[in-house]
């Protein structure tokens, strides 16, 4: 125990001590993600919802579904809502759907409705110009008038600086267009978000009515794409960030797994001999403070 902690805070000092007068900047800080579904149906007193997953996780795919079915005697609605999402360093997936019916009984009197909505939102800081590309397809299709239904994406400033905020496609009626955009951001914090929605209510429709929207659309930013050796955050660089998930790699590999899940341990093998152990400490440093 004596000699792990001693290795722990001999590398600590030399990569602080190191690093005061050396810096490696990053071209994107991805600070945040928020993805959700969330759906509703309602049959008259019958009620089921919202059904919702929401995930935070910074990297790595996420796969969500739910759905709701609520029926009354001889109305009520059923609506789903999925999301399939990968964040890695400078790339941002989301293939996503929701979908909603409503319908029976007599329009007007008898309430039968359904509401279904996914999200997906990545926040991330650039800290000098970069390129960036969004393709992909989206739809959103309402069946009858009355019915919403929604697909949208966008980059919004979140910051003040920079390079305005810009729809980058979005439709209320209309099936399979393809967007394929290529633009340059400037220095600034921003947000990548994806949005797909669907309502229906039978008050205003016909005997019955459906409503569904999808996105499918991948952000590319003009950065490398591996994470390189030594850089044990996950955040496409090496710095003084770096020390202590290092350490905990060579000496505490469960501990390193708990709090990063979506990183890669092996990346602390500095030298490339299939080891992390003390071996690896020499280049690590070599790499925290090179220009």
């Amino acid at each position: 125990m004596k000699q792990s902690t001693s290795f722990h805070h001999t590398v600590v000092l030399i990569a602080l001590y190191l690093c005061i007068t050396t810096t490696v900047d990053a071209d994107v800080i991805e600070t945040g993600t928020n993805r959700f579904v969330v759906v509703v149906s309602q049959g008259g007193s019958v009620v089921d919802g919202p059904n919702e997953q929401d995930d935070s996780n910074m990297y790595g795919p996420v796969d969500q579904y739910v759905e709701s079915f609520a029926w009354e005697t001889t109305h009520g609605g059923s609506s789903q809502a999925s999301q399939d999402s990968d964040v890695s360093h400078g790339q941002y997936q989301v293939d996503m759907w929701v979908r909603t019916d409503a319908g029976g009984g007599t329009m007007g009197v008898d309430i039968a409705t359904g509401y279904a909505e996914a999200s997906f939102e990545v926040l991330f800081t650039l800290t000098e110009a970069t390129d960036f590309n969004v393709s992909g397809s989206y739809n959103a299709f309402g069946f009858v008038n009355g019915a919403v239904s929604e697909a949208e994406v966008r980059i919004d400033n979140i910051g003040g600086t920079g390079t305005p905020s810009q729809v980058i496609a979005f439709t209320n009626d209309n099936c399979c267009p393809s967007v394929n955009i290529d633009g340059t951001l400037l220095p600034g914090d921003y947000a990548f978000r994806v949005n797909t929605l669907a309502i229906v209510d039978h008050s205003f429709m016909m005997s019955y009515t459906d409503s569904n929207a999808a996105t499918d659309v991948v952000m590319t930013l003009d950065v490398p794409q591996q994470n390189p050796l030594g850089d044990m955050d996950c955040s496409g660089t090496v710095d003084i960030d770096d020390v202590a998930p290092f350490v905990s790699a060579l000496i505490d590999p469960s501990g390193y797994g708990a709090m990063l899940p979506g990183c890669n341990i092996d990346l602390a093998d500095m030298n490339a001999d299939t080891l992390r152990d003390g071996r690896d400490l020499h280049d690590f440093v070599a790499t925290l403070v090179a220009p």
